[in-house]
């Protein structure tokens, strides 16, 4: 269904969609990092007050004054949100202990084991003059400090805090950030719904055009455009597909005559070509000179150096058939490292003496594999030259007169031509 829609009201929802993903993302970061800043501050006004108290506590704790260490943690009344306070003496024992009134015993009993557990655990955070423990979970925080005197540790405080203050602060955010994405979200739906014509207005022209095109197979279509923007490369991105579908004829036609790699004529170009040059040469009564050659030791270049080198080694050697060869003669890859020259009034001498360019061609040409490494290849060619007497016959023959030619210069000893 939702390809069925316009455009326009596709754009819609998408920058919909975009805004509401965008502030649900960001309020969720914003709630987060309030949650761990909130967390920090509430720890740090805990730490505030543990400071405090184990300042005044410390004389109680040097002479074991039960009774000022209780009067002194009874002052935590003041805050609702301490559940619990209790200080230890040096040797692990209770010596003062506050609880607030709305705690259950089971409660109580929980926190003072937490409480106990903890301390154990810690020994040595809180050996430390500079040491304390810390915690918060959802429900519940707590700091535990040392108490000094005169260098030596006398005992522990430890001060436990309901998290009421934090989520109210967190829950106040939390609503005003609801509200304040939900008014964001509808404005920017009402800019989108006014806004999105900027957007479809040239999409539209140009599907507008494609179809025009479409109906009267027209590729010279004007579009015309004086756009600086993004849609304006588009306008022009088209015209350059409708130029390029006026030239698809031609690209196609080259593409299949060509090879890719050497641009040379490939096979089936060579033989239709080779065919109208052999009944030119019949009818003129002159001779055609053929030239196969193959690249010595091709597998083992492939082998050692790679494809992309050997590829690298046949783009070379095309380029050195195509230098000696004239404009009228014909340069084609036949498949692999296979190639041929057809030279047009080719007396035996003069295909013969190209044969022998073509290979010191080869021979002096040097194939880099490396910026630090170059090595040298070479050709055999087999060399035939005759005036044709039948068309197709003849196409055969003069073939396969140079091949087996070609085989001869191999088994010769390669870096050779042979005439056939």
């Amino acid at each position: 269904m939702f390809d069925r829609i316009s455009i326009r009201y596709k754009l819609i929802v998408l920058l919909g969609l975009s805004a509401a993903l965008a502030l649900l993302i960001s309020s969720a970061i914003t709630i987060y990092s309030t949650y761990l800043s909130e967390s920090r501050a509430s720890l740090r006004v805990l730490h505030q007050l543990t400071d405090v108290i184990s300042e005044n506590m410390r004389a109680a704790l040097a002479f074991g004054d039960a009774g000022s260490a209780n009067t002194m943690l009874a002052s935590l009344r003041a805050d609702p949100h301490v559940l619990l306070a209790v200080v230890n003496d040096e040797s692990g024992r209770p010596l003062a202990e506050y609880r607030a009134a709305r705690l259950s015993g089971a409660l109580v009993s929980r926190l003072q084991a937490g409480v106990q557990a903890r301390i154990l655990g810690s020994a040595d955070a809180l050996g430390r003059v500079d040491g304390f423990v810390e915690h918060i979970d959802n429900d519940l925080m707590g700091v535990l400090r040392p108490v000094f005197f005169e260098g030596a540790p006398i005992g522990v405080l430890a001060v436990v805090s309901d998290t009421g203050v934090m989520w109210a602060r967190i829950r106040e955010l939390v609503l005003l950030q609801v509200v304040t994405s939900v008014l964001t979200l509808v404005l920017l739906l009402f800019l989108s719904v006014k806004l999105q014509s900027l957007f479809t207005r040239p999409i539209m022209k140009l599907v507008g055009a494609m179809q025009d095109v479409a109906r009267t197979k027209n590729y010279r279509a004007d579009l015309k455009a004086d756009r600086r923007d993004e849609f304006g490369t588009l306008y022009a991105g088209f015209h350059a597909m409708l130029a390029d579908i006026r030239e698809r004829d031609e690209r196609l036609s080259l593409l299949a005559t060509t090879d890719a790699l050497t641009g040379l004529a490939n096979r089936r170009h060579a033989m239709e070509t080779l065919q109208t040059m052999l009944a030119r040469a019949q009818r003129k009564g002159e001779p055609l000179g053929i030239i196969m050659l193959d690249i010595d030791a091709f597998k083992a270049v492939n082998d050692r150096y790679g494809h992309p080198v050997g590829d690298r080694v046949i783009q070379d050697v095309a380029r050195v058939l195509q230098a000696n060869a004239r404009d009228y003669d014909l340069v084609a890859r036949l498949g692999g490292e296979e190639f041929l020259v057809v030279c047009d009034g080719g007396t035996p001498e003069a295909t013969a003496a190209m044969a022998e360019r073509i290979r010191a061609g080869v021979e002096a040409r040097e194939v880099r594999d490396t910026a630090e490494a170059s090595f040298h290849v070479t050709v055999s060619l087999g060399v035939h030259s005759a005036v044709p007497q039948s068309a197709q016959d003849d196409i055969e023959k003069m073939i396969r007169a140079a091949d087996k030619a070609l085989y001869r210069a191999k088994e010769a000893g390669r870096n050779r031509y042979v005439v056939g």
